[in-house]
């Protein structure tokens, strides 16, 4: 099992995993941070190693910019691969971070890696923080999960992706469609449940010291609820990236942080 997880919000951004070289940043003078997901096999400190001597990144770009040299970059790490060794990163996600030069909230770009008839692919999506008070939540903070997590989005607050669908095989098996509005009803409920208001308001005024704290609680504890009998290690890297100090680690087992 492996568990790392990442929270953000009008403060700064936190990176915390039980697993060594899933966290990885750039350098001392641009914000811009890695993690990855902790299953996968890719060496990614020569990875990493290797994109940092290229000196490709500016802290002229936006975070987006920078972003999509690393995707390229990482696309053709990938195309170099065999199948097998490809196929093992299939959906698995890489998360750069960091901050715009002309804004003070930090950014989020999530890439994934999937396939097409074409070849590998990686699909990137943006995520800013707002300085906007939300209409909806999710623009004044961001978290998600890498590796076998199934028990950390429950004790965010909300309803895990596969509940929902167990209870809806469950329902649809149970009473086919003869109470279909009744099924949709209640669905649309649960999904609500999984964005909860009260968790998401609190995690868009925590410090960078609760975020580091909640984070490293929270892969602790689903290191505890494993149904599998299986055990995820104490958290081994923390990383934090803030406007003001760029990124900084806070725990790291190799650095003797």
């Amino acid at each position: 099992m492996a568990a790392a997880l990442l929270m953000m919000n009008m403060h700064g951004v936190v990176c915390a995993s039980d697993r060594d070289r899933t966290i990885f940043r750039y350098n001392d003078k641009i914000p811009f941070a890695v993690m990855v997901d902790p299953r996968s096999e890719l060496p990614w400190e020569n990875i990493m190693m290797e994109f940092q001597a290229r000196k490709s990144l500016s802290s002229e770009k936006t975070l987006e910019e920078n972003a999509e040299i690393f995707r390229v970059y990482l696309t053709d790490v990938l195309i170099e691969k065999d199948e097998a060794t490809q196929n093992n990163e299939l959906d698995k996600k890489v998360i750069c971070v960091g901050y715009d030069p002309d804004n003070m909230f930090p950014r989020a770009s999530i890439l994934r890696i999937s396939r097409t008839k074409n070849g590998i692919i990686i699909y990137k999506s943006p995520y800013k923080i707002s300085e906007d008070r939300p209409k909806r939540p999710g623009l004044h903070e961001y978290h998600t999960h890498l590796g076998n997590c199934p028990n950390i989005q429950v004790l965010f607050g909300g309803v895990s992706i596969d509940i929902l669908e167990n209870l809806e095989g469950y329902i649809s098996n149970k009473f086919g469609n003869i109470i279909n509005d009744f099924r949709t009803e209640y669905l649309v409920g649960l999904n609500h449940i999984q964005n909860d208001l009260p968790v998401i308001d609190s995690i868009s005024c925590f410090t960078i010291k609760d975020m580091v704290s909640m984070a490293e609680n929270l892969i602790e504890t689903e290191g505890l609820q494993n149904s599998d009998g299986t055990t995820i290690s104490a958290v081994r890297e923390i990383g934090v990236v803030t406007l003001a100090e760029g990124f900084k680690w806070i725990k790291h087992s190799l650095y003797g942080a």
